[in-house]
């Protein structure tokens, strides 16, 4: 490391460790290579992986190379990849993640690649935990998810408040789907595609936040979401372009085709007007809106006197809401496939 540049780390050069890990970051430019030292103790990195286990189980060769009178291993690892690994191993004992945040992926993507690379299981369940338990696994997680973000930006509303900012105390869609990809995490896979594909590309988590572009005026109602497009890889991109076109294909064929008329009513009937208008205005709706599972939700409550269900008798209503409920959980459990992620 002879003319480099050798920094300790701040925190993690330890005067009592007895191994050091370097990672270099190469010079570009005709500048020297950054050597970034960390001073550690075997016994503790082997604790928590058992490659540091076995790596310093062998026997040290004569001619090991020594740092400030203790072994150094050179590590193909990036210095602030390393630094996030080893910075939780010896300063959050309890690494905690809160719930729902949206800068998890970004915050432990490092963290957790390391994790898989050295084996460091606890520290791979936590994250996947924390990542599961953020996107829904079924269709009553997402739906009792979505009533608590329509909850919240009521409330602002009530309170005279920009309902924008929302969007950033729930999970974000791209950066979750790449984290899901590299580090195989398929069951938030489902959740995220179906979120990603109610999204406007117009709406860009970035762009949004730092101004570099016009804000359109319906994303201070906070009824619509951003995502971090610019992390989804293109086969990612296309398997969402793909997966909203099935979707789409599917609704028509199950959702906006009309039932014959029947007849058959309980009290006040409705006519066969009434059924038809209906199911117009139905199929309009459907087909506009891209987020299905909302759409639908309100026809699962045939009890409402909702205008959806203008000129329909109770018995038509029954009948609508059986098929809505049935069609709701549909197209939950055939999301893998309209997503082809099956095999992920």
């Amino acid at each position: 490391m002879d003319g480099d540049i050798i920094k300790h780390h701040k925190g993690l050069y330890l005067e009592d460790g007895n191994i050091a890990l370097v990672a270099t970051t190469r010079g570009t430019g005709g500048k020297p290579d950054e050597h970034l030292v960390f001073r550690l103790h075997k016994s503790i990195l082997a604790k928590h992986s058992p490659v540091f286990k076995d790596m310093f189980g062998f026997p040290a060769a004569p001619d090991t190379e020594l740092y400030e009178g203790v072994p150094l291993v050179r590590m193909t690892d990036s210095a602030s990849d390393l630094e996030s690994l080893l910075g939780v191993l010896y300063c959050e004992p309890v690494f905690s993640l809160k719930a729902c945040d949206p800068n998890t992926p970004p915050r432990v993507k490092s963290i957790l690649v390391l994790a898989d690379k050295y084996d460091i299981q606890h520290l791979r369940e936590l994250i996947v935990d924390r990542l599961e338990s953020d996107w829904p696994q079924s269709l009553l997680e997402w739906d009792s998810l979505e009533a608590e973000v329509s909850s919240k930006v009521e409330a602002c509303m009530v309170h005279g408040v920009s309902a924008d900012r929302v969007d950033d105390e729930y999970p974000e869609p791209a950066s979750a789907i790449q984290l899901a990809r590299q580090c195989n995490i398929p069951k938030i896979l489902p959740a995220a595609f179906y979120h990603l594909s109610r999204i406007s590309i117009d709406f860009d988590w970035d762009r949004l936040r730092t101004g570099e572009a016009s804000v359109p005026d319906e994303w201070y109602t906070g009824e619509n979401r951003s995502a971090r497009w610019n992390y989804l890889s293109k086969d990612d991109f296309i398997c969402l372009l793909q997966g909203r076109a099935r979707l789409a294909e599917y609704v028509e064929d199950n959702l906006c085709l009309q039932p014959p008329y029947t007849g058959s009513h309980l009290g006040h009937a409705c006519s066969e007007a009434d059924w038809s208008t209906f199911w117009h205005q139905f199929g309009k709706r459907c087909r506009r809106d891209p987020d299905i599972l909302a759409v639908l939700r309100p026809y699962g409550e045939s009890s409402t006197d909702s205008i959806a269900w203008k000129g329909l008798c109770f018995s038509c209503r029954a009948k609508i809401s059986e098929r809505t409920i049935t069609a709701r959980q549909q197209i939950w459990d055939r999301i893998p496939t309209f997503f082809q992620l099956q095999h992920s």
